[in-house]
């Protein structure tokens, strides 16, 4: 195939994969599908799948066709198996953040932009689901001039357990490289009234995302 046919078929293959992205951005909260919006990119699901230098080339973008160039690279960079058709990667993701989006929405925040929904994009279902209860300290200020006392109070964990053989084999092998004895990754959460946060496990989100970009 001629290279200037090829490089054709790469733009267009390139503005296909920016429709889906600018169809999730389109949704409250994220970037608007405009040039000027361009660099907004990283404020939508998306963004838990970045790399620092990453985030930092998107917020920079100024042009439809910058951020046309930037999606392509970042697919390509995560597609497991370049010479199929399709992306696996990216049709796991989009799936992931439809699933997110109906499960943990917060208030009026989408649900793939609260920790929940991030874990679950990055590293898809918990195998293992556990619910767990703590005492934790609590300020209460007590009436108009009298002295704050602290108490204690309960606080509901909710905990995404992954038996490490089970993850993909590039976060595999970089937890074994970190941690050799872990057998299985836990993430919690704490149940709040008004919404749910991630406590511990950071590392391991962080983990895979590194992963997931291809060498």
């Amino acid at each position: 195939m001629p290279d200037r046919a090829r490089s054709g078929q790469r733009l267009a293959v390139a503005v296909l994969s920016l429709i889906p992205w600018l169809a999730l951005a389109c949704r409250p909260g994220t970037v608007r599908a405009t040039p000027a919006g361009a660099a907004s990119l990283t404020e939508g699901p998306t963004r838990w799948l970045m790399l620092p230098e990453e985030i930092h080339v998107a917020e920079r973008l100024r042009s439809t066709r910058e951020a046309v160039e930037f999606v392509e690279d970042f697919w390509r960079r995560r597609d497991p198996d370049p010479d199929e058709p399709g992306n696996s990667f990216a049709k796991t993701f989009y799936e992931r953040v439809e699933a997110a989006d109906r499960l943990y929405a917060d208030g009026s925040q989408r649900g793939s932009m609260t920790d929940r929904g991030r874990a679950l994009i990055l590293l898809g279902p918990p195998p293992v689901l556990r619910y767990n209860q703590k005492r934790v300290p609590a300020w209460e200020p007590g009436r108009p001039g009298s002295r704050p006392a602290i108490r204690s109070r309960p606080l509901i964990l909710e905990i995404w357990a992954y038996p490490v053989q089970d993850l993909p084999p590039a976060l595999t092998q970089r937890i074994a490289e970190r941690e050799p004895e872990t057998r299985e990754i836990a993430l919690s959460f704490a149940v709040e009234p008004r919404r749910t946060y991630l406590v511990e496990g950071h590392r391991y989100l962080e983990y895979a995302v590194q992963t997931g970009v291809r060498e």
